[in-house]
């Protein structure tokens, strides 16, 4: 022994160092077998196809024109601000890139596929998408399908001009990545205004877990049963967006705004957030009692924990429209009220529709506002009604039943200050 390692009393087989070193020799064998039968882990298949996808110049991350942050309630909240809203949409599917697609999760069924999104607001969004809505389909141009421009190349499925079967891939051409396999995933909207059935269940609750397990972030949902449709199909359905969360630099610890917030409401019990002035629910996963502390982070034990605070949310505000944000150890919702089609209201709903789910974790993305009457005027939006987001009719109190008002009534005016105030921009849709 001396000789070969240089040790004159080796330990025995039975010695505790002896023991821990086999043990540390069995373990990283044991991931060597796992990873070359079943692959990487999932947080490498994400960062690596998040770096294939944008060295192919397949996702073009959400621009910004500002963002601000401000304090509520001695809580930090920030208001991202994008472009201006689209307005309505029809386009019911899109097709996305298949060099987006990260893989499969949803245990050995793989229930789900992840992509990432072509137009993240953080730098990785995943969207999971049910298989059973998702095909594999030809990426190829059809014949005589042209663009505006009179090319051939895919329309952008984000684009207000693109019809609602736009042939698009991520946010190129499919010459960025379609050569090799010239297909696409064909991704229809969740339907949870139509379908009942296509409410979150615990298959998608279980999946998004595996991947919150997996990459760490925020798991979010807007379900809408009423308004005007204004997103994109990608943007109904189950997303993660994955850590940090903020506008505040590398050097800040926290991981999204509102976390210190958050910890310090679980600790102590609390489920109405003061930072939060209208109707919403927040709370700790309810891990049923009795789960050995071993299983308390798997993902079909988080699943039911999360489908279970979701059922619990919706049995106090009911079946309507929501937000939901959710992560291993919280669950938030904000019940939406949103107005009818062609109504007065709905008019507003199409200049600033409810943010994004994000926004129960702090980051409030709103559209660009500009200044019209009487801002430009030197006169403020809500001085006699008191509301930020107000009609012409309600401003210079025109009586219901007049000729004038239902013309009036349609003038939305939405004060510009709003987007200085993140609490009140959450709720102007919460339900009353």
């Amino acid at each position: 022994c001396i000789a070969k390692f240089g040790m004159q009393d080796p330990p025995s087989l039975t010695d505790p160092l002896f023991r821990a070193i086999a043990a540390d020799n069995l373990k990283t064998v044991r991931l060597a077998r796992h990873r070359q039968e079943h692959g990487p882990p999932f947080a490498e298949k994400c960062e690596a196809a998040c770096v294939r996808a944008q060295e192919a110049g397949l996702v073009e991350p959400e621009m910004f024109e500002e963002k601000r942050r401000t304090l509520t309630c001695g809580a930090s909240l920030e208001v991202w601000v994008a472009g201006a809203v689209q307005g309505a949409t029809s386009r019911d599917r899109v097709k996305i890139d298949l060099g987006l697609q990260v893989g499969n999760v949803g245990g050995y069924e793989g229930t789900h596929i992840v992509a990432l999104h072509p137009r993240p607001l953080a730098r990785k969004q995943l969207v999971l998408l049910p298989q059973r809505l998702v095909q594999e389909v030809d990426a190829s141009p059809r014949r005589g399908a042209l663009t505006s421009a009179g090319s051939s190349e895919l329309q952008d499925p984000f684009s207000p001009e693109g019809s609602s079967n736009a042939e698009v891939v991520g946010r190129s051409p499919v010459a960025a990545a379609g050569p090799e396999t010239g297909r696409a995933l064909e991704v229809p909207i969740r339907d949870f205004r139509g379908e009942p059935k296509e409410d979150l269940g615990l298959m998608d609750f279980t999946a998004a877990m595996e991947v919150l397990n997996g990459v760490g972030g925020v798991a979010t949902w807007m379900g809408l049963r009423a308004g005007a449709e204004f997103r994109q199909p990608l943007d109904t359905h189950l997303q993660v967006l994955s850590y940090p969360l903020h506008s505040q630099g590398e050097d800040c610890p926290l991981r999204y705004p509102l976390e210190l917030l958050f910890e310090s409401a679980l600790r102590d019990g609390v489920q109405q957030l003061k930072v939060f002035p209208f109707k919403h629910s927040f709370s700790a996963l309810p891990i049923r009692e009795g789960t050995p502390e071993e299983k308390r982070k798997q993902p079909n034990v988080l699943g039911q924990a999360a489908f279970d605070a979701y059922e619990a949310a919706k049995a106090t505000f009911g079946e309507g429209s929501c937000s939901i944000a959710f992560t291993t150890s919280w669950f938030a919702m904000l019940p939406l009220e949103p107005p009818a089609e062609g109504s007065a209201p709905g008019e507003a709903w199409l200049q600033l529709p409810p943010p994004h789910p994000v926004a129960l974790c702090g980051i409030v993305v709103a559209p660009s506002l500009q200044r019209g009457f009487p801002e430009t005027a030197g006169l403020e939006v809500g001085s006699s009604t008191g509301k930020l987001v107000s009609t012409r009719a309600l401003e210079e109190g025109i009586p219901e039943g007049t000729p004038e008002f239902e013309a009036a009534s349609r003038e939305v005016r939405i004060a510009a200050r709003i987007l200085g105030c993140p609490a009140e921009l959450m709720g102007v849709w919460a339900k009353v």
